[in-house]
């Protein structure tokens, strides 16, 4: 981190921003072992507070209209960890909504700072080919395991194949938001694993840690490969 700070501009905005990273990766690891009292409002308030705190490290640092949209598109993440946490029986759903909402902030995000094709890598089209190649092979072997719900996951793997995509044609680094995108995609695959077929207890661990990898390199991968003029001296991934 302090390759990245190096040149300073604002250095307590800075020094909050590093602090809600921190807290972030806290809450991260306390949510993924269970270290909480058992209690509903518990589990939620911890399992939101690693996207939260990303939340608010952005929040603190805008300056760009790309800042402003990953904000939005954070803020779009957490309410659909609150809404997968709160039990209910329309719990699956309402979650998938809140994440989708998350989706399409993220794709107008990567679409704003897309690539021209003639510059786009064989790597990310070859990438961003077979995730489309295996979101139709997973719908076409889950179509009668999903039954009711079929709509509702259908078209969320669609914007979710959409948000990989667009992420990997961006001019963002493939290292850092390409391959935070991707992650993202297998969480939520596992995810679905979990809920329509019968998989052992433990892949929900690689639920949560691919998910929030995912959510913590696309956030850095925004943050710190703007072209604009940033908090953060100028220093580039890419």
């Amino acid at each position: 981190m302090t390759r990245i700070f190096s040149r300073r501009k604002r250095p307590v905005l800075e020094a909050v921003g590093q602090f809600f990273v921190l807290l972030s990766v806290i809450g991260a690891i306390l949510y993924g072992g269970s270290w909480y009292p058992d209690d509903v409002v518990w589990r939620v308030l911890v399992k939101a507070s690693a996207v939260t705190f990303l939340a608010l490290f952005v929040l603190v640092n805008i300056r760009t209209f790309s800042h402003a949209v990953l904000f939005l598109a954070l803020v779009g993440s957490v309410t659909g960890d609150v809404l997968l946490a709160v039990p209910h029986e329309q719990s699956f759903v309402r979650g998938l909504m809140g994440f989708m909402a998350a989706h399409v902030f993220f794709i107008i995000l990567f679409v704003s700072n897309r690539q021209p094709m003639k510059e786009v890598g064989t790597l990310p089209i070859r990438t961003a080919s077979l995730l489309w190649v295996v979101a139709f092979a997973a719908a076409f072997f889950m179509y009668d395991a999903l039954g009711d719900m079929r709509m509702y996951v259908f078209t969320y793997t669609a914007v979710l194949t959409a948000m990989a995509s667009t992420a990997l044609l961006s001019k963002f680094p493939i290292r850092l938001t390409g391959t935070g995108a991707v992650l993202f995609v297998i969480s939520d695959a596992v995810l679905g694993a979990n809920q329509f077929l019968s998989v052992p207890a433990w892949t929900g661990y690689i639920v949560w840690i691919t998910y929030y990898l995912a959510q913590l390199m696309i956030t850095m991968g925004v943050m710190l490969t703007d072209d604009r003029p940033t908090n953060f001296g100028g220093y580039r991934f890419d």
